[in-house]
């Protein structure tokens, strides 16, 4: 599916690859999408998940937007900072109630610009812990964030 993928977007036939979205497994999808996204740094590859989002918002899609810039898009200016909105937006529709969620907002804390402040990673543990006591992620963030905050 990958060259396929690939193809359709580079094409902007965007109603085909809906069509792969909408028919293939979302983990499946991500990966393909990330990996083309990731050999050919286009920005059109943004266009098109935005695209889906215009028609149908979701937490997992803005998760997956979050990872195509996380990911594949590093080497664009400011894609930590695109990244962050669609962390942001990805929790507020999950109502805080996604642990997958709420990590990616733990992990824009250790990135080069620092976009989530210590404080709130160590909220944002509390929640993640609230919600799952034992994850991994959050309880070796907290315990370094805790360090730091000494």
């Amino acid at each position: 599916m990958s060259k396929k993928l690939e193809n359709l977007i580079l094409a902007f036939k965007f109603k085909d690859a809906e069509e792969l979205y909408h028919t293939n497994d979302l983990q499946h999808f991500h990966d393909e999408l990330i990996s083309s996204a990731y050999e050919n740094g286009n920005m059109i590859n943004y266009t098109f998940l935005h695209y889906l989002l215009m028609k149908e918002e979701s937490a997992e899609l803005h998760n997956l937007v979050f990872s195509l810039f996380v990911n594949s898009l590093t080497h664009i200016e400011g894609a930590y900072h695109c990244a962050l909105y669609h962390a942001q937006r990805a929790v507020e529709l999950t109502n805080e109630q996604d642990t997958f969620s709420l990590e990616h907002l733990l992990f824009l804390n250790i990135v080069p610009d620092q976009l989530v402040s210590n404080e709130k990673a160590i909220d944002i543990c509390h929640k993640i812990l609230a919600l799952d006591p034992s994850n991994k992620t959050a309880k070796t963030s907290l315990k370094e964030l805790q360090s730091k905050m000494k």
